[in-house]
């Protein structure tokens, strides 16, 4: 006889197995088992690997509760009405320039021809924003061995025309 299990159950064994494999493949070293977090490639644990599995049983391949979540986890931790996540730095670059963009900030806003200082030694994500809405980007070069902007050519870079300072941590 086929006897019907209950889903909230089968997802239950799933997820344990789930977490079974992960200690079995992965132990404790996908974090870098040395304290390190490598800055690419892949990192994760046994909460994300059966978070992952978890919300691909309810077929969420893009954003869902898990988000969903997230986002009202961190707007409450930084005390703020909204926060949305987003695919990328990439996109969140894009986002943070827009919104300096905004009429809203009256005459503190970024205009088109306004000049925005960044590095040149960069990620191109962070300039395209600049280039894209129409503002004029102002290299300035990068300190070695931390390959940040040089502070002490920031100073020079400013005109009457700089409008912010745009930069990525390396």
């Amino acid at each position: 006889m086929n006897e019907q299990k209950d889903p909230q159950r089968l997802r239950e064994e799933i997820l344990d197995k789930v977490r079974e494999y992960y200690r079995a493949e992965f132990g404790n070293n996908s974090r870098g088992g040395d304290g390190r977090i490598p800055y690419a490639g892949r990192v994760f644990d046994e909460t994300e690997l059966t978070y992952l599995v978890d919300v691909s049983l309810d077929f969420w391949l893009t954003a869902g509760r898990y988000a969903e979540r997230f986002e009202q986890e961190l707007a409450a931790f930084l005390g703020v009405r909204f926060c949305s996540l987003v695919n990328s730095g990439s996109s969140a670059n894009l986002l943070a320039f827009m919104a300096l963009t905004s009429p809203e900030l009256g005459e503190r806003r970024i205009r088109r021809g306004d000049e925005v200082i960044t590095v040149a030694c960069g990620f191109p994500t962070t300039v395209a924003p600049i280039v894209q809405y129409g503002a004029t980007p102002v290299f300035v070069d990068v300190s070695l061995p931390t390959y940040n902007i040089d502070c002490a050519r920031l100073a020079e870079a400013l005109s009457k025309k700089t409008k912010a300072v745009m930069i990525a941590h390396t």
